[in-house]
């Protein structure tokens, strides 16, 4: 899914944004790009539910109760849960 991209100002040292520009020469991406990657990669590795930024980030603020109930399901959920099945098999 293609998103629409927004501009969105950062701050930064001198020293990380000379690493991030050799990033950018030697991977040939963007800032923007290696900012994203970097970012799903760092949730991965800390051990957060990346479902859960996922989702949140696509829809409406929801109220303090609701985003609790929402976030105890998403932390229940394992890789299996989440795995597309090849077929779906009903019962009587």
């Amino acid at each position: 899914m293609n998103e629409i991209k927004e501009r969105h100002n950062i701050m930064m040292r001198p020293s990380t944004w000379k690493v991030l520009n050799e990033l950018k020469r030697i991977l040939g991406k963007s800032a923007s790009e290696i900012i994203e990657r970097s970012l799903w990669k760092f949730i991965e590795s800390e051990g957060y539910n990346s479902l859960y930024f996922k989702i949140m980030s696509t829809v409406e603020p929801c109220d303090d109760e609701e985003n609790a109930e929402l976030t105890k399901i998403l932390d229940a959920m394992t890789k299996e849960d989440l795995e597309i099945a090849d077929g779906h098999e009903l019962q009587d």
